[in-house]
């Protein structure tokens, strides 16, 4: 839902003014390091949202014995709006040393190389659905079996909202395809189709 949220907040460009580049855009060995895509309106925008998500959880979980059953959490004991926050940072936190990685490797935000193009994609969607999981144990250990189904859980869902931010043109592929179809194609002769 957080992620939802933050995707009509970019397409939209609310809270433009917070744009402003984790890093202040300073360098490390001539290279930036984070990049400009990694900014504090993103960090905002998914703390707040994830509070929210989480306080809007533990309200239908009160009000509700099934939803307080399916629950993992004890809301009387965990603040909502701590844990959703703690959840949203741990989303953000995540994603930097993999950007930090990339710059240094001198991968443009977004892109990718030409090599081992699925395990870049793979890594950088699922950075974030590991740092929550780290976040989540400060409030909740999970067994292997839950840990397994929230990781693959979260990494669908996020490449689901990957591939909506795309389509809706908030995220550009930076990176170069591999195949490049030309606009044109080379004719013989008198350079014209011939009709069918």
């Amino acid at each position: 839902m957080a992620g939802l949220g933050q995707v009509v907040v970019l397409k939209t460009g609310l809270l433009a003014s917070l744009e402003v580049p984790i890093d202040r855009e300073l360098q490390w060995r001539g290279k930036p390091v984070f990049g400009p895509r990694k900014t504090w309106r993103g960090v905002i925008i998914m703390t707040t949202l994830s509070a929210l998500v989480a306080s809007g959880q533990a309200v239908a979980a009160r009000h509700s014995a099934r939803l307080r059953a399916l629950s993992p959490f004890d809301y009387d004991r965990t603040n909502p709006w701590l844990l959703g926050f703690t959840l949203g940072l741990g989303y953000c936190l995540a994603e930097l040393p993999n950007s930090f990685v990339k710059r240094r490797l001198d991968i443009a935000p977004g892109g990718t190389t030409d090599k081992w193009t699925w395990l870049q994609y793979l890594v950088d969607q699922s950075d974030s659905v590991a740092g929550c999981l780290v976040a989540l144990r400060f409030f909740y250990k999970p067994s292997r079996l839950e840990t397994s189904l929230a990781f693959s859980t979260g990494l669908a869902l996020h490449v689901g909202v990957d591939q909506l931010m795309h389509a809706w043109g908030v995220k550009r592929r930076a990176y170069r395809p591999s195949i490049e179809i030309p606009s044109k194609l080379p004719t013989a002769g008198t350079g014209r189709l011939s009709s069918p």
